[in-house]
């Protein structure tokens, strides 16, 4: 009778292997991904190298099944970043398709274009498929500098809009709002803290997953903090400035005609230049609060192999005896690791939301 199994395929350029020909004795793979993290990553140990160099082109697929390719999804697409041979073997070291992105040094200038706009031709650039891309708001003006990684300056964008910047397991770059923050569209900044609200405490809703205790649970912990008490209050530059090298033209009357604000508490004043009107304050207002509001609460949990876990899925724990293990949010991070002594285990890193009013 068959059993269902730990299985794995594997490819390295001209390298080929997988749990019925295991070519060049794979012994071990660990993918690590997360939101905080530009680039994925997958360490391979190897029994010999097999041919596999540097630059060549990645995939892993893991699953459990019973043979063939039954059960088996894509947890990385990649290339190899670095080889290390030694006596009895090697050790791969892969990179996600992020990299290109993060290598990415170009100088361009928008005018009127959205925010969803300038990361297609970025991404166009770097030569990265793409994949759900939110438009989030239009940009009278923006610029990208060749000092700066390219990356890094999406990923500053992405923070205003509170939305992430991340590849997915076939590789395609997103740009998009997740949980709460998927709410959030280009505008309608009156009611956008509701929205927000409103959207963190169903979260708990018909799309999440529910890892029970006792059932699918190998490890868990948590990390609990306070939710994010402060008002976010965006003040940017005048549209005005625009308007010639005269200084005048860069002066208001008053500061909050150029201000707007989300949350409740203490104010948190953050100047950006980019908040060129109200109503965009406004917008990046919410986008900071979402962001920063993903920071406070996570849990992590350990659970049996898992390929189907993306990151940005809405998960969550119940029926530990610990209360405080019991939240739903969006997973941020994730582990896979395949191995002969652990079998095939996944951990994965919620983020909690809640609000704070």
């Amino acid at each position: 009778m068959a059993t269902s199994a730990p299985r794995f395929s594997f490819t390295a350029g001209s390298l080929s292997a997988d749990s019925d020909a295991p070519a060049s004795a794979p012994m071990r793979f660990v993918v690590e991904r997360s939101l905080e993290v530009p680039i994925d990553c997958l360490r391979v140990d190897l029994g010999a190298s097999g041919g596999a160099a540097v630059g060549d082109a990645v995939t892993l697929d893991l699953g459990i099944g019973d043979g063939g390719d039954g059960g088996l999804e894509r947890v990385f697409t990649g290339s190899v970043a670095e080889l290390r041979p030694r006596l009895g073997g090697s050790r791969l070291f892969c990179v996600g398709t992020m990299l290109s992105l993060v290598d990415l040094r170009v100088a361009s200038f928008y005018q009127q274009t959205s925010a969803g706009d300038v990361v297609r031709d970025l991404l166009g650039q770097a030569a990265l498929d793409a994949g759900e891309i939110s438009d989030g708001v239009t940009l009278p003006r923006y610029a990208v500098e060749r000092r700066v990684g390219t990356h890094a300056q999406l990923r500053r964008l992405a923070e205003r809009l509170g939305f992430s910047l991340f590849a997915d397991r076939q590789g395609r770059a997103h740009f998009k709002g997740l949980g709460a923050a998927a709410s959030l569209g280009s505008g309608g900044i009156g009611g956008v803290g509701g929205a927000l609200a409103g959207a963190a405490s169903s979260l708990a809703g018909s799309g999440t997953t529910t890892l029970e205790y006792g059932k699918h649970l190998l490890a868990a912990d948590g990390t609990l903090r306070p939710a994010l008490a402060r008002t976010i209050v965006v003040g940017g530059e005048s549209p005005m400035s625009g308007q010639g090298e005269d200084k005048s033209f860069w002066l208001t009357a008053k500061d909050s005609d150029y201000e707007d604000s989300s949350g409740s508490g203490d104010d948190w004043l953050i100047a950006d230049t980019a908040a060129r009107t109200k109503d965009m304050a406004g917008r990046f207002a919410a986008g900071y609060a979402a962001s920063f509001g993903r920071r406070t609460t996570v849990v992590r949990a350990s659970v049996l192999g898992n390929a189907t876990l993306e990151l940005g899925d809405a998960w969550g724990l119940s029926g530990a005896p610990e209360d405080g293990l019991n939240r739903s949010g969006v997973v941020t991070g994730l582990r896979h690791r395949f191995g002969a002594h652990e079998g095939f285990v996944t951990d994965l890193v919620v983020a909690v939301e809640e609000s704070s009013s």
